[in-house]
């Protein structure tokens, strides 16, 4: 089955819509596909000037086509929240609680101590 056969037999749910509206949706913005031109616009924007077109294109495909951008991207890029649009941070964790591991790898309390700084 192509995936546009699956999203056009799942209905769209009142808590989506809500959902989308709450968190990603900026100004004038009400659909999904709002939300995908905003944030291709953003992306593109750093291409080369003839190619941008291009690329937004692209990446709104992608995002009708099953691309989910992590949610910072879709609420943030091509607004003027200042925000970073990285979704997910990791911090390594070494073989100790105290201090540091032989590695010089933080431990837990450390690492914690350094993530809240």
């Amino acid at each position: 089955m192509k995936i546009e056969d699956l999203l056009a037999a799942l209905p769209e749910q009142e808590v989506t819509i809500d959902v989308l509206r709450e968190k990603y949706a900026k100004g004038d913005e009400a659909t999904a596909h709002d939300i995908r031109l905003r944030v291709a616009r953003a992306l593109a924007s750093v291409e080369p000037a003839g190619r941008q077109e291009h690329w937004q294109g692209e990446f709104v495909w992608a995002m009708e086509n099953g691309f989910v951008p992590a949610g910072r991207i879709n609420s943030a890029a091509g607004t003027d929240i200042r925000a970073t649009l990285i979704n997910c941070f990791v911090q390594p964790i070494g073989d100790a609680v105290w201090g540091h591991d032989e590695h010089g790898t933080p431990g837990i309390y450390a690492a914690l101590q350094e993530a809240a700084e």
